[in-house]
């Protein structure tokens, strides 16, 4: 049966019938209208390619498509997907010239559950709260420098995702972002990033290192927490302030090198109380002045009966002997004849 469009104001307001594999009529819209092929009349549909024109798919266009497996993008120019328009598509597993897509609205690809990668272009400027959220397929992501905003949660629940990459000059992470994602292993944080918003990596039980570059002046509440495998922690100088319970419930935590900058511990920021199994977080530092005020820090926040602070660097005795020898050698050898 030919599927039933119906079309005003240039923008394409209902299909009706549509099933197996469709190509869009091009010319006759520039917008495909919110719950468009929405709906049980649509429920065998399987493939749509979008024609050349189309510059938004607006909200839940295609949502519970329980049957659409692929979507064919037009390569012509941007294009802006709205608020939950392939919501609950089970079965969707490809989205064609994907680099094309300018903004992904909330909830875009939530609880697509087949959904295994999907690649960002340089256009991308904008991903919406929970616009990835519960993709139990998607195994990998690759961020662009050009995203300016990430929603609360984009992709938490993703349970299969391993890693993800980031071109070093984005500068935005957002609350909750990857939040239960169970298989991430390796966190590559951006040299432009500024703060790791709350909650960003909470709960991703496979994550076993980080390291922590020197733009970064925060770490929020609850970053970290319940990393079980998280063993080691490297901050580079600039890092100000670590948030109540960043790195709480983190039973595996074995060393944490913090720079001389930090000035501000949360609320139980490596946990309160012994931990189960007695072990020690060791907390270094480089110097003795910072021994000292680590020491006070963790006092404060409740951290520390689970950690201990080590000196790594040298002591104020070393440094005032190298002192000397560098004053000595500077004024050269005397030789006695």
């Amino acid at each position: 049966m030919k599927p039933i469009f119906k079309i005003k104001n240039w923008q394409l307001l209902k299909a009706r019938d549509a099933e197996g594999s469709i190509v869009l009529p091009k010319g006759d819209f520039v917008a495909i209208g919110k719950r468009a092929f929405a709906g049980k009349q649509n429920q065998y549909l399987e493939s749509v390619t979008v024609p050349e024109g189309i510059s938004v798919i607006k909200a839940e266009a295609f949502a519970g498509g329980k049957n659409l497996r692929t979507v064919v993008l037009s390569t012509s120019g941007n294009i802006g997907l709205s608020q939950g328009v392939f919501a609950g598509c089970t079965r969707l597993r490809e989205v064609a010239n994907s680099e094309y897509i300018n903004s992904v609205g909330a909830l875009a690809f939530s609880n697509c559950a087949a959904l295994q990668g999907i690649t960002f272009g340089k256009h991308l400027h904008r991903i919406g709260e929970g616009a990835f959220a519960n993709c139990g397929s998607l195994t990998s992501i690759d961020l662009p420098a050009s995203l300016g905003e990430v929603g609360k949660g984009a992709f938490a629940g993703c349970r299969e995702l391993a890693f993800y990459s980031a071109d070093n000059a984005l500068s935005v992470l957002s609350e909750e972002m990857f939040r239960d994602c169970v298989s991430l292993r390796e966190v590559v944080i951006p040299a432009a990033v500024s703060v790791l918003p709350r909650g960003a990596f909470n709960d991703c039980i496979s994550l076993r290192e980080v390291n922590i570059p020197a733009n970064v002046g925060e770490i929020e509440a609850r970053v970290f927490e319940n990393c079980r495998k998280l063993h080691t922690v490297r901050m580079e100088l600039g890092i100000k302030e670590i948030g109540a319970h960043a790195f709480d419930n983190c039973p595996a935590l074995r060393e944490v090198f913090v720079p001389h900058s930090l000035k501000k511990l949360g609320r139980g920021a490596f946990g309160t109380g012994k931990r189960k199994d007695g072990e020690k977080i060791t907390v270094c530092v480089e110097n003795e002045y910072m021994v000292r005020r680590m020491k006070s820090l963790l006092f404060w926040c409740g951290s520390a009966k689970c950690t201990t602070v080590k000196l790594i660097g040298k002591s104020i005795e070393e440094r005032k002997r190298d002192r000397r020898r560098a004053n000595v050698e500077a004024k050269g050898t005397h030789l006695i004849g």
